[in-house]
């Protein structure tokens, strides 16, 4: 089970090893700055990586992955550019993790339902939220790659095609037909798997 707990620990110490690693001086602001860019955005690169296909075995240390990146190319980050940075990192980073698994070729995903829930809300509202979630990954792992991350960073993360298309380094006009292509196959995939769960369903009673 993966979780987020203990996450800005561990990006303290990431953040101190990687100033040494990069021969970066070690002053309290360089501290303060990359503690604050990892507890500002680990959650979400910690998301978007999961949503991109990165197994749960994997995604803590494919985020570190994308701070150690920040960490030693700090000088190329722009001010205010931060978020695109490390979203930009991140596909780079999902894109290796798919290749790796793709050449392992597991005999028996166990991690293709995730299961982890949310605490706090009632058990049912808990199976709920993990049920969506799950039908989410499904429809989203049959997505081809290239629409995946249009869609991803469109539907679930509130770019805007310019930006996606900045991230890509692709044409606006590439990203915007990637985006129609893939709500277009997100919406058939999603009316199969529901017609799948259906049957399952009818043929349990």
């Amino acid at each position: 089970m993966v979780s987020q707990a203990g996450s800005p620990k561990a990006g303290l110490g990431l953040e101190q090893d990687a100033a040494l690693a990069a021969g970066a001086p070690s002053t309290a602001v360089q501290a303060l700055d990359l503690r604050a860019l990892f507890t500002k955005h680990y959650g979400s690169v910690w998301r978007l990586l999961r949503r991109l296909g990165v197994r749960s075995a994997q995604l803590d240390d494919a985020a570190q992955e994308v701070f150690w990146v920040a960490a030693r190319r700090a000088s190329d980050i722009q001010p205010g550019s931060e978020h695109s940075f490390l979203y930009g990192v991140a596909l780079r980073v999902a894109a290796q993790e798919a290749k790796k698994q793709r050449a392992a070729a597991p005999l028996a995903d166990l991690e293709a339902h995730p299961t982890i829930c949310d605490l706090g809300p009632s058990p049912e509202e808990q199976l709920a939220h993990c049920q969506a979630r799950e039908l989410l990954d499904e429809v989203l792992d049959a997505l081809p790659p290239e629409l995946r991350v249009v869609f991803v960073l469109c539907e679930l993360e509130g770019l805007a095609v310019r930006e996606i298309a900045a991230l890509q380094e692709i044409p606006v006009g590439t990203a915007s037909s990637r985006l129609r292509r893939a709500r277009d196959e997100f919406s058939a995939i999603s009316k199969r798997v529901r017609a799948a769960l259906a049957t399952q369903e009818r043929q349990r009673r």
